[in-house]
């Protein structure tokens, strides 16, 4: 495998080289789409072996419960599952949240009026939300099937719970579930769980008298038979710690249990955030564009966020909801701190006028974006950022790929064995 390996690197060193020189030849067009081509196939090739090496986890686990006497497993628990796969190197990009088709701009505007308290009223609101899951549908397909349960069904609580603790360890499974007798009182709807008892519990939260979202305690090792397969395959896990500050300063820590290899395409901090840095750059002017365009059209004070992209969510929250109640406005609203324009005279005072405004700001968004030809910059300046986050890391992913082949080669030989 090592000689394999020099000879794969080769290789792509030798593509890097040549496509590095094809825009002095004239063949700048040509050599992105040759780089797109290649990194798409090395993500799908990436997610492929990882779908590979979890469902060789699960066959390693289901055997060593098999070992123990357990013939039955929870099928949620071990699911296997198959990668999707990608396309194009970049997916969603920035601008399709504020530049949508004409003809759909038109007959829907940006969608934000079925969202409204008075939106739940209008009758095109179940046209709409259809023709969304329709277009839904036409884009991820419905392959999805949830597996048979029936076998796991029809076990005693304490076989299931006996199976848990078997999986991940008696400590992991009740930090999952609670006791044996919790999970059976869970199962059964009894005790604790008992509709009574949880309408109370419900009941004492509301008068603020305790706190339905107090904090779970640390994850546990994990133990049993997923340890086992844990330390064959990729040693002894690693306690990882991790913190988030807020906006108030305060900072929120975390645990969790890691092992494994991580791919170095989701290992980076920046990477994301350097992508879209590197897209605002090379977007500054036709942003600027773009907001001319919409203020020449009466569209004033609007700022991209960090994002890229225009809050036209947040600023027809605040339309539709203006007369809701403080509660309603801080469940859309939330935390949001995204600069929005205000709302100006033209959007009305009605339902009807605040859909109308919506539907007019779509068509003459979508016409800016067509006049100022921002969606295609956009699309072009979005794949060559993923492009060029995506070569940075490339022959570390390559590294990554060969300890992922080198483990489902020791997961092969154990389940052999």
């Amino acid at each position: 495998m090592p000689g394999s390996r020099g000879v794969a690197a080769a290789g792509a060193a030798a593509v890097l080289a040549l496509t590095a020189g094809c825009g002095m030849l004239g063949l700048g067009e040509d050599a992105a789409e040759s780089d797109e081509d290649r990194l798409v196939n090395m993500i799908n090739d990436s997610n492929r072996l990882e779908a590979e090496l979890a469902a060789a986890e699960y066959r390693l686990i289901e055997k060593c419960l098999e070992d123990a006497g357990f013939t039955v497993h929870d099928p949620w628990a071990l699911q296997a599952y198959e990668p999707e796969e990608q396309e194009s190197l970049s997916e969603y990009p920035p601008h399709e949240g504020f530049i949508i088709e004409a003809e759909e701009a038109a007959e829907y505007g940006f969608g934000q009026w079925a969202n409204g308290p008075d939106g739940m009223e209008d009758p095109a609101t179940e046209d709409y939300w259809a023709a969304e899951e329709e277009e839904w549908q036409e884009e991820e397909g419905d392959s999805y099937e949830e597996p048979d349960t029936a076998e796991w069904d029809a076990l005693d609580p304490a076989d299931q719970y006996a199976w848990y603790v078997a999986y991940q360890g008696e400590e992991y499974a009740e930090w999952s579930y609670g006791s044996a007798q919790e999970y059976a009182d869970m199962m059964a709807g009894e005790g604790d769980y008992a509709e009574d008892a949880i309408a109370e519990e419900e009941a004492v939260a509301d008068e603020g008298e305790i706190d339905l979202e107090e904090e779970m305690d640390p994850e546990p090792k994990p133990g049993g038979c997923q340890l086992e397969m844990i330390q064959q395959l990729h040693g002894e896990p690693e306690l990882v710690e991790e913190s988030y500050e807020n906006e108030d300063g305060s900072t929120e820590t975390w645990e969790y249990w890691s092992y494994g290899v991580e791919n170095p395409l989701y290992a980076s901090e920046t990477m994301w955030e350097d992508i879209e840095l590197d897209y605002a750059d090379k977007m500054a002017d036709e942003q600027d564009a773009f907001l001319d365009c919409i203020s020449g059209k009466g569209y004033e004070g609007w700022e991209f966020d960090q994002y890229n992209a225009l809050p036209v969510w947040e600023f027809f929250a605040q339309l539709y909801y203006q007369n809701a109640s403080e509660e309603e406005k801080d469940m859309m609203l939330g935390d949001s701190d995204a600069v929005v324009p205000e709302i100006p005279e033209a959007a009305g005072s009605s339902y009807e006028e605040w859909k109308a405004y919506e539907i007019q700001m779509a068509v003459d968004f979508a016409a800016c974006g067509d006049e100022t030809g921002y969606a295609d910059a956009s699309e072009q300046a979005y794949e060559e950022a993923h492009v060029d986050a995506y070569t940075a890391v490339e022959q570390d992913v390559y590294a990554w790929q060969e300890k992922i082949k080198e483990a489902l080669a020791t997961a092969q030989e154990l389940l052999d064995a």
